[in-house]
């Protein structure tokens, strides 16, 4: 009896799970056909018109990245960070990219709204003098006439500039005019300095040959973030899905335009940018894209979760042959468990740099220093930091030579890190 009834349960079961993929795969399929047959209408309100600086937003559109999770984006050129801010602000643009600084002040004073990921980390704005004006310091604006772009984000940032060197605003002559007024009004003597910054500004000036002096708002007491994914509370609250999707599609963007063109920080040709980028980690997440068929933000991801799987396992290798194995085990357990881990596994460097990092320290260790210091020069097309990491095996090539020599005594290259009982 318990037999019969347990194969008419099995016989129940086995109908109604193919049943119900059935339903959810029809479900599914007709909820992908849907949005492949309307998708939803966004506009995307930039901050200035088409650039090099917003171009991940473009190049999500020319991929199809939108389209891929059901968005038909219209990206609308902007007048500058702070009139985009009030834009979103006002409900008259559903998301908009612009600098931190204006959203937040707008925040500050009641403006519902919020950042939804921010992809330049570190602010351009910089204020800029003619070398022969003699600025040496920002506490030498005083007294001087300076000109501030309408609508940008320098507005909100230059107070917190001021506040830092010990000025106020009444100690310097604000003149407002419109960006495209900026170089002609200092290179014709109508103010002394401009407020603008190294991807605009300071770039054209460049182009034309013309010496300056620069201080980065960064520098001098406003260390914010810049550029970034904004949306107002309203338009959260009713379309919270939809904003994931953006923010997705645009990051994949993001991640394309660096495996297809390298890191960009200026517009004009034949102009050098004022920024060092290492190339390593785009070159070999390209060439992963090549070699396997695979999308732009698929091998960005591949590169950094490989290099991060390689870097523990070298890392726990380097500490055991030192230490030993518990130590070996509970600085794995460390490295993985850390709250920045997760930079690891992201689209960023770090993951590659420690794993010619460690390689060079394994391979200095066996006194391997030729290629201890290939692969610690190797760290540099990854990070600025790898500058410094040629050293380690040139100083202890160098103190192997000397100990060669006659009656030189130096200390052991590998000093015994564990003692016997």
């Amino acid at each position: 009896m318990s037999t019969t009834r347990t194969k008419r349960k099995r016989s129940h079961f086995s109908t109604a799970v193919p049943a119900l993929l059935i339903a959810f795969g029809a479900m599914h399929a007709g909820c992908g056909a849907a949005l492949a047959d309307a998708p939803v209408k966004l506009t995307f309100q930039l901050n200035y018109p088409a650039a090099g600086y917003n171009a991940g937003y473009e190049l999500a559109v020319v991929k199809g990245f939108y389209k891929d999770v059901g968005l038909d984006i219209t990206i609308e050129p902007g007048n500058g960070s702070q009139i985009t801010a009030q834009l979103i602000a006002a409900g008259k643009a559903d998301i908009g990219f612009a600098d931190a600084a204006p959203v937040m002040k707008l925040i500050s004073s009641g403006a519902k709204m919020k950042v939804l990921a921010t992809i330049l980390q570190g602010n351009p704005n910089q204020i800029t003098a003619l070398k022969k004006t003699g600025l040496k310091s920002v506490a030498d604006l005083k007294g001087r006439a300076v000109a501030l772009p309408n609508g940008g984000s320098q507005g909100a940032m230059f107070p917190l500039v001021l506040a830092a060197n010990n000025l106020k605003e009444a100690d310097i002559k604000i003149v407002n005019m419109p960006p495209d007024s900026m170089i002609p009004s200092l290179m014709q003597g109508t103010v002394e300095v401009i407020l603008g910054s190294v991807d605009a500004f300071g770039i054209q000036l460049k182009s034309m040959g013309v010496e300056t002096d620069n201080f980065l708002f960064i520098d001098s007491g406003a260390p914010t973030v810049s550029t970034s994914i904004i949306a107002s509370e309203t338009f959260l609250a009713a379309h919270p899905n939809l904003a994931k999707s953006f923010v997705a599609a645009s990051l994949k963007g993001w991640y394309a335009a660096i495996v297809r063109d390298g890191y960009q920080c200026c517009d004009v040709p034949g102009v050098e940018g004022t920024t060092a980028f290492y190339p390593l980690y785009p070159l070999l997440s390209y060439a992963v894209k090549s070699l396997f068929g695979i999308t732009h933000f698929v091998a960005l991801l591949l590169v950094a979760n490989v290099a991060s799987v390689v870097a523990m396992l070298l890392m726990t290798k380097f500490v055991k042959d030192e230490l030993g194995d518990e130590i070996a085990l509970l600085s794995l357990a460390f490295f993985s468990f850390f709250p920045s881990s997760l930079f690891l596994s992201a689209g960023y460097t770090e993951s590659l740099f420690l794993v010619f990092v460690l390689l060079s320290f394994i391979l200095m260790a066996r006194e391997k220093f030729t290629l201890a210091a290939t692969l610690a020069g190797l760290s540099l097309g990854t990070r600025p930091t790898g500058m410094r990491t040629p050293a380690g095996p040139v100083m202890r090539w160098t103190i192997r030579l000397s100990a060669l020599r006659p009656g030189f005594t130096a200390a052991p290259l590998r000093p015994p890190l564990r003692t016997s009982a």
